[in-house]
């Protein structure tokens, strides 16, 4: 059983590796809202049913999304029947430089200050902000300035512009970070303190290394993450961030930026006792319950999982569990459900 307790405190304390829980937090990414509705009964329609969720299902945080969304590349999905929705995009909606530079973007209001994109989601965290109890806070998050800009120009050009003209490539990632980035600072002006973690997922890897070399992560993206860490450090909310893949190239690098929880682990990709012995006391590890056995295995080998985990990653604490992506409808309601039981049961 679930005895809901949230308190935000152990979750900085284990994110910040300052203390040693018995029963370590939970975190996870995008609860489909299939699964919200299972545990609550219903949908989830408003700010409190939000944190109702986050409650009965056991974590310490509400996560909230503010996103500047590019509103070409979602028309080029549509009118393309879907096909880059698998990130998988050949589209070149971006052309070149002269292209991206003679014509305004959805998202280029926000990056010069104009937030009416998000003006839904800052009323949404208005709401959310006065039915958060305190003793929780606000996971913020925000995402993806390399990931829609190769997505709007599509991966192999992309590639190749990198190297053959690397002023689209920065000027498209930076006018994209800014965007973002102002969107993130306006959801802390809502929130105030009450952002507890500042949460940026961008996919830079697969499974046997990363998309592209360390080099061009270190000068092109890397100094466009360390801004949203800073609002961050302003508030006492350290910044957890969101890559798949293999990441042990650049894991120096993202301790710069200031990076201080690393999720979601794939266990095909990382081990996180390589990292507990390799960059001792920099991380907090989080996720790394397979997503496959979530989606396929039954209640009781889930269980066994999660327990094995725990009794090997939670050592000294600087553990978090959680599924090792975010936690999509095809996953399995019952192993999800055996997942956090599992955690709740170590007290």
């Amino acid at each position: 059983m679930i005895k809901p307790d949230p308190d935000f405190g152990r979750f900085l304390d284990t994110l910040l590796l300052r203390k040693a829980y018995r029963r370590p937090p939970v975190f996870d990414f995008h609860v489909a809202k299939e699964h919200k509705a299972r545990w609550l009964g219903r949908e989830v329609k408003t700010p409190a049913d939000e944190v109702e969720f986050w409650v009965k299902a056991g974590y310490d945080y509400v996560q909230c999304t503010v996103f500047v969304r590019a509103e070409e590349l979602a028309a080029a999905i549509g009118a393309n029947q879907g096909a880059a929705a698998s990130h998988g995009s050949e589209l070149g909606v971006i052309r070149g430089l002269q292209h991206f530079r003679s014509r305004d973007w959805s998202w280029q209001p926000a990056a010069k200050g104009d937030l009416s994109a998000v003006k839904d989601r800052l009323e949404w965290l208005t709401e959310l902000v006065k039915v958060l109890p305190r003793s929780m806070k606000i996971v913020l998050h925000t995402a993806d300035v390399y990931t829609l800009a190769w997505e709007m120009i599509g991966f192999n050009e992309f590639c190749l512009r990198s190297i053959e003209e690397p002023e689209l490539v920065r000027e498209v990632m930076q006018s994209l970070a800014d965007a973002q980035l102002n969107a993130t600072k306006a959801a802390v002006e809502v929130a105030g303190d009450r952002v507890g973690a500042i949460f940026y997922s961008d996919d830079i890897a697969y499974t046997e290394g990363l998309f592209l070399s360390p080099k061009f992560f270190r000068q092109m993206l890397f100094p466009m993450m360390r801004p949203f860490a800073e609002v961050g450090e302003r508030l006492g909310a350290p910044m957890i961030y969101h890559s798949d893949g293999r990441l042990y190239d650049v894991l120096d690098d993202l301790y710069g930026v200031g990076v201080r929880g690393l999720q979601p682990l794939e266990p095909k990709s990382m081990d996180p006792l390589r990292i507990k012995r390799q960059w001792a006391g920099k991380f907090c590890l989080m996720g790394n319950v397979d997503l496959d056995l979530m989606s396929r295995g039954t209640e009781q080998q889930v269980e066994e999982h999660v327990r094995e985990r725990i009794e090997r990653l939670n050592v000294g604490g600087g553990y978090m569990v959680g599924v090792s992506n975010t936690v999509p409808h095809y996953v399995k309601f019952e192993n999800y459900r055996r997942m956090i039981e599992t955690v709740h049961a170590y007290e």
